[in-house]
């Protein structure tokens, strides 16, 4: 049986997450176009001010830099941070880029017999080949080679050559296909919307092998009922064969759910699974707004935009901090703003001689009110008390979120697992009274009831040696033992009773007694936590 949570993140689906990029272009959130035909033309959300440029110069607006610019005055320093922070991106990805395309020419070589050394790929694509690496390698070969080479053909790109590169990019997924026919996959679909603003469904399968894309469709035109879902996964289901599928991972939306409904009727045997990283995701957003836990990180993303939002006290505070930086980035929001008090924590002694020094006094932005707020903030006890207690709460939840977001191993077996290690480890940071976690673990069961302890998550927890072989206990609970036999019936829904006895009484007995195969020694490796028990 396929086990595993993933999120889409496969190189197989890179060209549709390269749209999914541009979309999240960080000026559309503080602007809009004055005339949709009219992409040069975007008003101000802040000030109403109506820029000529396009997109790129307006950014230059909120963010206050370039010359014949007019600046805006009334953004917030967070939306002027952001855009200043994509400008100095963009600038420093050209630059890599020029250094990485002189190291791709410089690694094209051509033998004196006239052979190229490498195999290099035609692209065979119009237009945007030209960013293609293998384009630009095979460019840099024709210059070294001189004249007189032969190009191929239309005949030769439009036939032989497109079908040899279609057989071996098939031959690359053989791995793939292999599997999904032994062991099965998993379906996961990942709605998001272009920088057009259209609305488009990525599907794609997750074996042990991979994520293969199977395809993306506009479905601006149509609303994302569960029909409308229930329709989309079930013609992939189609297109892959059944008989191939395990189970279905969406997110937690009402109509996904509604679709989850609409399979069980057609594909009863076929599991349909909440998306691990969204769910724990909103387990974070949930803790996160409690008041005391808000408080602190609000407390901390003032002093870092302040900190960001100027140059003296940027320069300064790499300075005292030895060029480390406090933003880092995370697989999700929350993650990050975890990451941001890690490193704030790491960095305190260093924060707070800073604040102190003649050089911070020098710097003129340290009287506004913002300056002093976050000079207050630094020095306050409290404070580094709140950001320590914020850490033991939400680590043990991003450390989860890391596993089940990661495509080291398949994580469906150690989700449930280690969602109630992380609910103890919240105990404890609590010292285990629970008047002061009572909220927080509210929060964590409410987001995981039906999501992440279902029949599913609990026979792969059964299922673990890492858990169950180091507690017997396990195999005595009613509710654990209860989901085995659901997840037996559905996945043999239909085929005789006799199957559903060998796995329960048979199969199970013996793994549970840890007899045959189950009793070797490689086998009892498996308690290990960096073991796949797959």
């Amino acid at each position: 049986m396929e086990q595993t949570e993933a999120t889409v993140t496969a190189s197989t689906v890179e060209n549709a997450n390269s749209l999914k990029r541009k979309s999240d272009d960080i000026g559309w959130q503080y602007g809009k176009l004055v005339d949709p035909n009219n992409k040069d033309k975007v008003m101000c959300n802040f000030c109403k001010n109506v820029n000529s440029g396009g997109i790129n110069r307006f950014k230059k607006h909120i963010a206050q830099v370039g010359g014949g610019v007019a600046k805006c005055k009334s953004c917030p320093d967070e939306a002027k941070l952001a855009c200043l922070n994509w400008l100095e991106g963009t600038e420093k990805k050209k630059q890599d880029k020029v250094v990485r395309e002189l190291g791709l020419r410089s690694d094209v070589n051509v033998s004196s017999g006239g052979q190229q050394e490498e195999d290099l790929t035609c692209a065979a694509v119009a237009f945007n080949a030209i960013e293609n690496d293998e384009f630009k390698q095979m460019v840099e070969a024709i210059g070294q080679f001189g004249p007189g080479l032969k190009p191929p053909t239309q005949y030769e790109l439009r036939e032989p050559l497109l079908k040899a590169e279609y057989a071996r990019t098939k031959s690359l997924l053989s791995d793939r296909e292999a599997e999904k026919e032994k062991n099965g996959c998993s379906i996961m679909t990942d709605a998001w919307t272009d920088m057009k603003r259209r609305s488009i469904m990525n599907i794609v399968t997750h074996c042990a092998e991979g994520t293969s894309f199977i395809k993306s469709k506009d479905t601006s035109a149509i609303s994302h009922t569960g029909e409308v879902i229930f329709e989309l996964v079930d013609n992939a289901i189609e297109e892959v064969g059944a008989e191939h599928v395990v189970q279905v991972v969406t997110d937690n939306a009402s109509n996904n759910m509604a679709a989850k409904a609409l399979l069980l009727e057609k594909r009863p045997n076929i599991f349909w699974s909440s998306c691990a990283t969204h769910t724990i995701n909103l387990m974070l957003q949930g803790i996160g707004n409690i008041p005391r836990f808000k408080k602190i990180v609000d407390q901390a993303k003032g002093f870092t935009i302040f900190i960001y939002g100027h140059h003296r006290t940027l320069e300064c505070m790499r300075s005292f901090t030895k060029k480390r930086e406090i933003i880092r980035p995370g697989v999700t929001r929350f993650a990050s703003q975890f990451l941001t008090l890690q490193s704030l924590l790491d960095k305190k002694d260093s924060l707070r001689k800073m604040v102190v020094d003649a050089k911070w006094e020098n710097i003129k932005e340290k009287s506004s009110k913002k300056g002093k707020e976050a000079y207050d903030t630094v020095l306050s006890v409290r404070f580094w008390n709140g950001v320590e207690i914020c850490l033991k709460v939400f680590e043990p939840l991003v450390k989860l979120l890391r596993l089940v977001d990661g495509d080291v191993k398949p994580s469906m077996g150690f989700v449930y697992g280690e969602l109630l290690k992380a609910k103890r480890e919240i105990k404890e940071a609590f010292k285990n009274e629970e008047l002061r976690y009572k909220e927080v673990i509210a929060i964590v069961e409410k987001k995981m009831r039906g999501r992440l302890d279902a029949p599913l998550h609990l026979t792969a927890y059964l299922l673990n040696p890492h858990y169950s072989y180091a507690d017997s206990s396990i195999f005595d609970n009613a509710d654990i033992t209860t989901a085995l036999i659901t997840c037996v019936e559905q996945f043999y829904h239909g085929c005789d009773e006799d199957i559903h006895d060998e796995v329960v009484n048979i199969e199970f007995t013996k793994f549970q007694r840890k007899q045959g195969l189950f009793g070797k020694k490689m086998a009892k490796n498996c308690v290990n936590f960096d073991y796949n028990p797959g």
